[in-house]
């Protein structure tokens, strides 16, 4: 939905009502890295998940960087067909192949995370609930408030004062990492969750509002407000993961649903690393958003590539030997 939506985002003038609904969009679906990384945090600082550093490096850190050299050299070298045709040197298309795409910031940033593993099990498994708590209130104030009030570009003055300090282990997505497991495994009082219920749909309503208002301030695109660090992408994330714990949980599936569900989450590496791809190509062969009407334009787009990559996933995954190293 993110990329879907921010295919025309940067062509619209701010102040149509295209660019709103590109906006909003985008505003509404930024909280799908925050949610990834509370999943990874969850799953891995659980109590009961054992910490192999070998199997850590072998498997887990090998395994994303082999995905991330593989498909950021597959991403150069479809941006070099018209150097061919040119004939523009060879640096420049080894240039090309370590650029990659966009999109792939993640697997390197995933990566640093898991090699900070074995020091954040540690302390988690020592840590009081005091003493995660200072953490993520470090979090809170120095990243996700930061980031906040800088999205408004108040002054140049406050900007600066606001970047003096930034304790970086705190910061960042090893917060959103911290986050994760503090909601799913301590977790907050039942009571609260209405609140943040609430909270979240408002966050909602205020990504939309504020981020179509400080574009137009701007005169041109602008989404600070609401990306993963903003407050109210916060909020929403958070509310997500305590709703669909409280849910879900105790949930007894049958055979065919776990089937499905196990499917869907293999799949998932795979749709990430090669839906920007299909985007591109699809549109250059006439297919994109605005094919139709914006608001039907982009959800038409997100949901024809996740069905694509999805099937394309399944099915490369299940090469021999190479398959998890390719998605």
């Amino acid at each position: 939905m993110l990329h879907a939506s921010a295919q025309a985002w940067y062509d619209l003038p701010v102040e149509s009502v295209s660019f709103k609904i590109c906006n909003s969009y985008d505003a509404l679906f930024r909280f799908g890295v925050p949610v990834f990384v509370m999943i990874s945090g969850a799953l891995f600082l659980a109590p009961e998940k054992e910490l192999n550093v070998k199997k850590l490096y072998g498997h887990n850190i090998l395994r994303l960087a082999v995905i991330y050299i593989l498909w950021s050299c597959a991403y150069g070298l479809k941006d070099c067909r018209t150097f061919i045709i040119s004939q523009v040197g060879w640096k420049d298309i080894v240039k090309e192949m370590i650029m990659g795409r966009y999109h792939l910031w993640y697997l390197p940033m995933l990566i640093g995370i898991y090699m900070l593993l074995p020091v954040l099990k540690v302390w988690i498994t020592h840590a009081s609930k005091k003493n995660i708590e200072y953490f993520l209130c470090l979090f809170f104030v120095f990243q996700i408030l930061s980031e906040t009030i800088s999205a408004f570009h108040f002054s140049d003055t406050l900007g600066y004062v606001l970047t003096l300090i930034k304790p970086e282990m705190v910061c960042s997505y090893i917060g959103y990492f911290v986050l994760g497991y503090y909601l799913v495994h301590i977790g907050i009082p039942g009571k609260c969750h209405k609140f943040l219920y609430i909270a979240a749909v408002l966050s909602c309503v205020l990504n939309v509002v504020l981020g179509n208002y400080l574009a137009v301030r701007a005169g041109e695109p602008t989404g600070a407000i609401y990306d993963s660090f903003g407050l109210f992408t916060m909020l929403i994330s958070m509310g997500l993961v305590i709703w669909v714990k409280e849910t879900f949980a105790g949930m007894i599936w049958n055979g065919k649903t776990k089937k499905v569900i196990r499917e869907i989450s293999d799949a998932t590496l795979g749709i990430y690393v090669m839906h920007v791809g299909l985007i591109e190509i699809l549109e250059e062969h006439g297919v994109h958003s605005r094919m139709m009407p914006l608001i039907f334009g982009i959800p038409f787009l997100a949901v024809l590539s996740f069905v694509v990559c999805f099937v394309l996933s399944a099915v490369m995954r299940r090469i021999p030997v190479i398959g998890k190293y390719i998605c």
